[in-house]
């Protein structure tokens, strides 16, 4: 990139959020922080109201924009949902050009909606992409609007174990897509706890007119409660590097514990809350895997492995 691509580049990443700091500039151009400083002078020079805040970071002085265009928060929030997908499913192409044009149109945004995007992407995540289908529900906008403004949302919620829908006020914590789905991640006041909502399964919404004043952790560490709280089972098996090593990482992250290297193979460490779900993905991996315990789990292997011998036996 050029140096006059690059000060205009500066220009649109500076429109694009309330402050940026000389660090996020210079690893976004891959220049170093000097080359930063030397730039937003020659900004300054051409005339751009250039401020700054030790310790904070620079920022354009409020009214100078762009020509005027106007996004409703709604438009934003979809724009940041088009965003992860790009990054999930794109090549890495089209992710670059997505990116620079989601930087571009970040420019245009007056003050709030800054915030409202800074805050909630990165409240969002697509962590499994699965198959590739449409996205379900029809909540998503109202949920990004909750998100950021903190409000209480009340949800008639379907669950598939207890076969009935109930009613739940919640407090919305984050959005992610991860097992084909759309999932929110709330603090339940009926249950009183953290929960995993299918955004999919929410049959009525309505975002009170309340705020919640709770500061919640970090979503890593109320993902780790809510394992916790779980009766999971420790899990070590080896795989070769491949397809199959990518869909049981993609299909088991939350679970993770670690994983060593050894050369054609890689040894996993993760925690299941469903050995026979598990035991069903594996058998899937055929010859890949290898389960080294817990014994449990390779009896239930064998188990399909039988199940599916005996339907060719009986053929």
């Amino acid at each position: 990139m050029n140096r006059l691509d690059r000060l205009s580049a500066i220009l649109v990443h500076l429109q694009s959020k309330k402050t940026v700091t000389a660090q996020e500039l210079a690893q976004r151009f891959d220049i170093c922080t000097r080359t930063v400083y030397r730039d937003i002078r020659s900004l300054e020079a051409a005339g751009i109201p250039i401020g700054s805040e030790p310790g904070i970071g620079y920022f354009l002085v409020e009214g100078y924009h762009l020509p005027p265009v106007k996004f409703t928060i709604e438009e934003a929030g979809a724009l940041l949902i088009a965003g992860k997908l790009t990054s999930a499913f794109a090549d890495a192409e089209t992710k670059k050009s997505f990116e620079t044009a989601l930087y571009k149109i970040k420019a245009v945004l007056n003050s709030k909606e800054k915030m409202f995007v800074s805050e909630i992407e990165n409240k969002m995540g697509v962590y499994d992409t699965g198959e590739h289908t449409p996205i379900q529900g029809s909540f998503i906008e109202k949920i990004q609007i909750a998100l950021f403004e903190k409000n209480i949302i009340e949800i008639q919620y379907f669950a598939p174990s207890e076969k009935q829908t109930t009613l739940r006020k919640i407090e919305p914590v984050s959005l992610g897509f991860y097992g084909n789905h759309w999932h929110l991640i709330a603090f339940c006041h009926m249950r009183n706890a953290y929960r995993d909502f299918r955004v999919d399964r929410i049959k009525k919404l309505f975002v009170v007119d309340q705020h919640f004043q709770k500061m919640h952790p970090p979503i890593e560490m109320i993902i780790r409660q809510m394992y916790e709280s779980k009766s999971l089972c420790k899990v070590a098996i080896r795989l070769k590097k491949g397809n199959n090593y990518e869909i049981v990482k993609k299909k088991c992250a939350l679970g993770f514990l670690e994983e060593k290297d050894l050369g054609d193979t890689i040894e996993i460490v993760l925690m299941a809350d469903s050995l026979p779900i598990l035991g069903k993905l594996l058998f899937l991996c055929g010859k890949d895997v290898e389960v080294l315990y817990p014994s449990k789990l390779k009896t239930i292997i064998l188990q399909y492995a039988a199940e599916i011998a005996q339907q060719y036996l009986n053929a």
